[in-house]
């Protein structure tokens, strides 16, 4: 600024989920060490975070339980209208239910053995709205690994109906079951009714394949 003055930003508030006291302490010190994050709390689950955080809610929640976590953060947070971004700390962040999660339910997704810095940089880049993933995963996510069922079976597409081109758009929206079910005003059961018979016809086996697979018949534009 011209008089010299420098705008002060306020810290990301971080919090912490993980099942393993010692990985708690790890990323709480990891977080108090970093003067741009104030730590907010920690705990063992989602549901005893929202009781810790008595009322406040994070920019950003890292998380090494999963992929229910983010679900339950939902719906603990639901009422503030703020729902935090994650960082997701994963043994497997190549697996199919990380590309099922990844649309809706995480920001962001790395290894558990992910070093400090690439943690700390991955915090700041979900508060900012961006997503982070490993490489595998993204390769994964733009060409796909597996080939659809009905290019292998070799049977035409068939149709969805009115009401699964709507299930389908919400999924594209980054909507989870128990979301899509209030907004339809029915059963978390009738969605994933709907889900399998969207897969079924799709030939999708994950809800990003079901996405990027409706998007390519014309079903839904993003």
């Amino acid at each position: 600024m011209s008089d010299g003055q420098t705008v002060q930003t306020a810290p990301l508030r971080v919090a912490v989920i993980a099942t393993s006291w010692q990985e708690r302490v790890s990323l709480q010190a990891l977080v108090e060490a970093n003067p741009a994050f104030e730590f907010l709390g920690s705990a063992a689950d989602a549901e005893k975070l929202v009781d810790c955080l008595a009322g406040s809610v994070p920019d950003v929640v890292v998380t090494d339980i999963a992929p229910e976590a983010s679900d339950a953060l939902k719906t603990l947070f639901e009422l503030s209208h703020a729902l935090p971004s994650l960082v997701l700390l994963s043994d497997d962040p190549d697996s199919d239910w990380i590309l099922d999660a990844l649309p809706a339910d995480a920001a962001a997704i790395l290894p558990r053995n992910a070093m400090p810095a690439e943690i700390v940089v991955s915090i700041e880049a979900v508060a900012a709205g961006l997503c982070v993933v490993t490489r595998d995963v993204l390769v994964r996510l733009l060409a796909g690994t597996r080939a659809p069922r009905q290019k292998l079976s070799g049977e035409p597409l068939e149709a969805l109906t009115l009401r699964e081109i709507g299930v389908l758009a919400m999924l594209a929206d980054g909507l989870g079951n128990k979301e899509i079910a209030r907004q339809l005003d029915i059963s978390d059961n009738t969605v994933k009714f709907h889900l399998s018979s969207i897969f079924g016809k799709l030939g999708a086996t994950n809800r990003t394949e079901a996405v990027m697979l409706g998007m390519r018949h014309g079903f839904i534009m993003v």
